[in-house]
């Protein structure tokens, strides 16, 4: 673990046990959307940018770390809804496509319940359309994407996203990742 990660865990220690689980979300939420080429916590935490997965795997270690039991879900949606409001033109000719992606996000053991926790946006994408993602550590939060499917990951998140992406007619990897690449680009224009 990094010096920088063990920094960021005793500073939430410090604060009190309810508002522990949300200085955690609030963290990661606020590190940037973005493709950095991989799912690794300790890139995102170094990138200060990240995508699902690796936003969530950082997520999921600062939870453990603070003693929270954690699981990881995927969501199964589409490309061709996502959350943006008003689609840029960098975007357009994904919209209404069906493009099947693989959203993963946690489920984090507080207080007697097992709540849902979504990290995703960082809050200066609602200015683009993107949902703002708020948890208030006592109630489930509502997906960003609208899920046909949710199921839990077997395994490590990362090995199984892998599989499920792999599992995709080729059409939809190749378009899946040409949307991640546009709208990766698009995003660092905006910020």
């Amino acid at each position: 673990m990094s010096t920088e990660f063990e920094n960021i865990v005793r500073n939430i220690q410090k604060m009190p046990e309810e508002s522990r689980p949300v200085a955690a979300f609030e963290f990661v939420r606020d590190i940037a959307y973005g493709n950095i080429g991989s799912r690794s916590a300790m890139d995102v935490l170094t990138a200060k940018k990240g995508t699902c997965s690796g936003k969530h795997a950082l997520l999921k270690m600062l939870f453990e770390a603070l003693g929270y039991g954690v699981q990881s879900w995927f969501a199964r949606h589409d490309f061709g809804t996502f959350p943006i409001k008003h689609w840029p033109e960098e975007l357009k000719e994904f919209q209404g496509k069906y493009i099947t992606d693989f959203h993963d996000f946690l489920k984090v053991h507080v207080g007697n319940a097992w709540l849902t926790v979504d990290a995703v946006f960082d809050a200066p994408l609602a200015a683009l359309g993107f949902p703002f993602l708020q948890w208030d550590g006592k109630t489930s939060m509502q997906l960003p994407v609208e899920a046909s499917e949710i199921f839990p990951a077997e395994g490590e998140m990362e090995e199984h996203k892998k599989k499920l992406i792999a599992g995709l007619p080729e059409e939809t990897q190749r378009q899946r990742k040409a949307f991640l690449a546009a709208m990766t680009a698009w995003l660092d224009t905006k910020r």
